[in-house]
Order: structure tokens, then C-alpha cells, then sequence
């Protein structure tokens, strides 16, 4: 569990570099920001843009369902939504390892003012300590949303029960849901395969965690992690969900159907106790 988890962190890059490719606020400075001041090298491709804004914008429309205004997300990275929910009145906090959190606060810094309610902590999600940190950010009587985008893909099964087993113990005491995509099926590879032919073998490069081993076979596998972990409920929504809403499509200039396989396969899914 105290394994040195910072060979994931570039993996931050290779997800926000696609975001400039949406309507989503913030991306394209936030990546102009990281090309500047970060030197990681990594391949990038901005054919993943209709993948990651599906999520983003399907992880989005569950939390507001969810009417839960206190959120963790773990492995937050690059992305904007921290800042732009804090703004909306939401107590928002984010956790991520110390390399990304330490650039988080200096390009939020640069591009704009880091709202009150929005807190960056260093920390290692396995480890239960940093989510004691996180915690007294919270408010003991209202619910929490855990959310993560891209955290339990790269661990191994014994480590994605560090990970569950913390963001239960949150939930228990908080009561909410935890919101992620991260249990897509391994079918979704292939289609991402298919679609990005180059993409895992790419990120293999970046970090030796790209692992299909370490991947849920399917639905039912997901849900008897879960049950396992203590958590009853396992409702699934797909990104086909978000199709229309998808502002890539246009400014890529491709086929919408092109990515139907895709989106079908990868699922967000909304666990609570």
C-alpha cells in the first residue's frame, strides 16, 4: 500500500491534452498552462476528446442528481471541475499525489482565483489517513459524493480494495454515493482499441499499469466487488447517455456513429451503501 504511485501521474496530461477538444471551461488554459511548466513526456491524442468529455459531463449530470453538495474526488488531476463547482457553492475537496496537487494549486494560481470552498490535498487514495484530511473539510451532518475518473484502471485488485474499502468507511459515516468510471469492463478496451488504435499501447509507455488483468470482467463481477466491500447498490449509466451533448464531435470534425461501440461499453457507475 505505500508503493510510490507517482508513475500514474503523467497519465493527468494524457487526459487534459483531449479536453481543449471540448466546451468544457478552463481546459485550454489549464493544458496551456501544463505544456509550459511540466515536462513530462507523453503521447497525446486529441481523437480521445469524445471519450473523456462523455465521462466528464456523465459523472457531472449524476452528481447533480444526486443533489449532493460536498464532494471528494480522488485522483482529480488536471481537470476543471473542482474549480468550477466551488464556484457553483459546492464544498468541494480534491485529492491527488503530491506532484499533481503541487502543479493544481500553482496553475489554478496563474489562471485564475482558487475559490474558499475549494480545497487541494496530497494524498495517497489507498491510504485511510489522507481521507481523515479530506474529512475535516466536510460538514459531519450532509452527505458526501466520492467521484473519481481515473484512479482504480491502473491498481490491482488488492489495491482497488484499499481504495473502496476508504471511500466506504467515508459513506458510512457520511451517508451518498461514490460516482466513477473506473470499473468499466474490460470489453471496453477493445472497443477503445478499435477506435484509438494506438492509444494503450501508448499509454503502456507512460506507465506500466495499464494493465488488462486488473480490469472488471463485467457487470456482475462490479457488483460483487462492491457487495463484498459492504456496498448494496451498483447503478450503471453509459456514456451513449451523454452522445448528443458531445461539443467534440464538431470540433474534431468526425463522425459521431464513429464512436457508438465506445460509448456503449463504457459506463459510469453510481455505488452506494
Amino acid at each position: 500500500m505505500l508503493e510510490n504511485f507517482e508513475s500514474i501521474s503523467p497519465t493527468a496530461i494524457v487526459t487534459a491534452y483531449p479536453r481543449m477538444f471540448t466546451d468544457i471551461p478552463y481546459e485550454k488554459a489549464i493544458y496551456e498552462w501544463l505544456s509550459k511548466n511540466c515536462n513530462e513526456d507523453v503521447k497525446l491524442d486529441k481523437y480521445l476528446a469524445p471519450e473523456i468529455e462523455a465521462r466528464y459531463k456523465l459523472i457531472n449530470k449524476l452528481l447533480e442528481n444526486s443533489n449532493i453538495t460536498q464532494i471528494l474526488e480522488l485522483a482529480a488531476g488536471y481537470s476543471s471541475r473542482g474549480l468550477i463547482y466551488s464556484k457553483k457553492g459546492y464544498n468541494y475537496v480534491e485529492m491527488d499525489l503530491e506532484n499533481v496537487s503541487k502543479n493544481k494549486i500553482n496553475l489554478l494560481n496563474d489562471i485564475d482565483d482558487i475559490p474558499d470552498d475549494l480545497h487541494i490535498i496530497a494524498g495517497n487514495a489507498l491510504n485511510g489517513e489522507y481521507y481523515k484530511k479530506c474529512d475535516k473539510y466536510f460538514n459531519k451532518d450532509k452527505e458526501i459524493a466520492v467521484i473519481n475518473e481515473g484512479l482504480l484502471r491502473y491498481l490491482t485488485f488488492e489495491e482497488k480494495e484499499y481504495v473502496a474499502k476508504n471511500v466506504y468507511n467515508l459513506l458510512k459515516k457520511h451517508g451518498g454515493v461514490w460516482i466513477t468510471c473506473d470499473v468499466t469492463p474490460k470489453k471496453f478496451i477493445e472497443k477503445q482499441d478499435e477506435c484509438l488504435p494506438n492509444f494503450n499501447d501508448n499509454l503502456n509507455t507512460v506507465t506500466s499499469r495499464n494493465n488488462l488483468k486488473d480490469r472488471f470482467e463485467d457487470i456482475n463481477h462490479i457488483k460483487d466487488f462492491m457487495k463484498n466491500i459492504g456496498f448494496n447498490n451498483v447503478e450503471i449509466h453509459k456514456f451513449i447517455e451523454m452522445k448528443d451533448k458531445l461539443k467534440s464531435f464538431e470540433i474534431l470534425n468526425v463522425e459521431k456513429n464513429k464512436y457508438d461501440e465506445l460509448l456503449e461499453n463504457a459506463i459510469v457507475a453510481v455505488i452506494s451503501i
